[in-house]
Formats: structure tokens, sequence, C-alpha cells
């Protein structure tokens, strides 16, 4: 007996196949478990107690910035004030800059540079005791490194006092302080040339015209010098640089003139 197979319908065919594929593997779930692993701690996490102390910390520093801040505008407003005051004492108005210096005092209170305007302003308003008080005292809160302008505003009162010999030995401490002092280095060059002391005068003069580039005071009293010694190349060859007129000359020539004569009264040049 001849047995025919049928074909299977194509449908079922598929069917039993997915039947005898392997099943896929399950991700097994134990109740009250998780397969997955548990989430690694965030150590970034910022605590509330760790958020205030972050928070008064940067408070901190504000108000260290702040007050830093407010340390520098007052420091900048002390220094414009002085050097207004400066700035008066080069136009001759020492009247106003012991004014503004009373107002800085009671704003501030009194610092070694308003102490050393003041001593400066009381001299030029020839208010000389007071000047000299005011001096000394600097003189003596002061180191040695800072008396240079100090010793110099002293000799300057004991020229005006007409105090030569005190003017000779203030001002040659102030250069020996500050050796790169020019205006201690003029006014000692006239002290010494008022006295007579023709080399030391010249040398002193000398040191204030190579320090300051040729600044006209100088040459100025570079002239009088020769004129008084009798170097008239010199004097000559000043008053060509300055441009002198014949008037400003006979002018020169009348106070080398005095000069001498002090010094003829003294005994003579050494």
């Amino acid at each position: 007996m001849n047995l025919k197979v049928q074909a299977l319908p194509v449908a079922l065919a598929v069917a039993m196949l997915a039947a005898c594929a392997p099943m896929p593997q399950r991700e097994v779930v134990i109740a009250g478990q998780s397969s997955r692993p548990a989430p690694t701690p965030n150590a970034a996490v910022v605590t509330p107690t760790q958020e205030a102390v972050i928070r008064a910390e940067q408070a901190d520093k504000q108000s260290e910035l702040k007050q830093r801040d407010r340390q520098l505008d007052a420091q900048r407003e002390k220094d414009l004030h002085l050097k207004l005051v400066q700035q008066m004492m080069e136009q001759n108005n020492a009247f106003a800059a012991l004014a503004h210096l009373d107002a800085y005092d009671q704003k501030w209170g009194a610092s070694r540079q308003s102490r050393l305007l003041r001593a400066d302003a009381y001299r030029k308003t020839s208010q000389w005791d007071k000047a000299e008080s005011a001096y000394q005292t600097l003189l003596g809160n002061s180191t040695s490194a800072q008396s240079g302008p100090v010793w110099y505003g002293l000799g300057k009162v004991s020229i005006e006092k007409g105090d030569l010999k005190s003017a000779n030995t203030r001002l040659e401490k102030a250069v020996q302080i500050d050796p790169l002092n020019v205006s201690a280095y003029t006014d000692l060059g006239l002290v010494y040339l008022l006295e007579g002391l023709k080399d030391p005068a010249y040398n002193a003069l000398m040191k204030a015209s190579q320090l300051s580039g040729g600044d006209t005071t100088v040459k100025a009293n570079l002239a009088l010098w020769a004129l008084v010694f009798d170097e008239f190349g010199l004097a000559k060859d000043m008053a060509d640089q300055l441009n002198w007129s014949e008037v400003t000359r006979n002018k020169v020539l009348a106070q080398a003139n005095v000069i001498k004569k002090r010094i003829d009264s003294k005994g003579g040049a050494r």
C-alpha cells in the first residue's frame, strides 16, 4: 500500500520550528530583590550642614574683599589730599596748604608725611619757630634714613635766620643722608659761597648742576659763584646759556659784589 505524505502548510512548519528553537534566558527576579547592581552613592552630594558652611565662608570672603576695597579707597583719598597740599606748596600757596593740613589731620589723623609738609609750610610762611619745633619733633621720631628731608628743612630755617654756621652743619648732614638731594647741594653751595669757601662751594654747586641736568637756578648760582671769585669766563658762559639780559647780568654782578664785601669783612676767601 503506497502511503502519500502530504506537505504541511508553510505557516504550520514555521510554527513548529519556532517551538523547537531554544528559549531566550529571562532575568530572574526574586521577590524583594533586584538582579541589577545597586547605584553607587554620589560623593558630590552636599548636605545642608555643608551648604551652610560654604555659604558662611563665601560671606566671610566677600566681607574681607569689601573691607580691603574700603581701605584702598581711603588710602587713595589720603594720598590725593597730600598730593594737593604738595602742589599748593610748589605754587607758593603755603597758607592754603596749612588749612588743608588741618582738614587732613581732622579726618585722617596726622601722618609723618603730613607733619613734614606742615613743617615746610611753617617755614615757607616765615613762622621760623614753629618750623624749627616741627622739624625737631620729626627728627626725634625718625630713623637715620628718614631724616634727610628734615635736616634739609632745618638747614633752610638756619639760612633764613642768618645762622650760616648752623646751616652749614645741617645741610651737610642732609646731603650725607640723602646724597641725591639737588636742593640741599644748591643751598649748601650758597652757604659755602657766603662763607668764602671757594672750592667747597664750586663742588656742591657742580653736583647740583649735573644731578639736575643743568637746572637754570643752579646755573644762575654758578654764575654768581664765578663772579664772586673772578672766574669771568664761566660767568659769561652761564649768562649766555641762560640768555640773561644786560639788566639781569648787572643785578647778579651787584649781588656778587655784596658777597665779596661780606667775605672781605670776615678776612677773605679760604
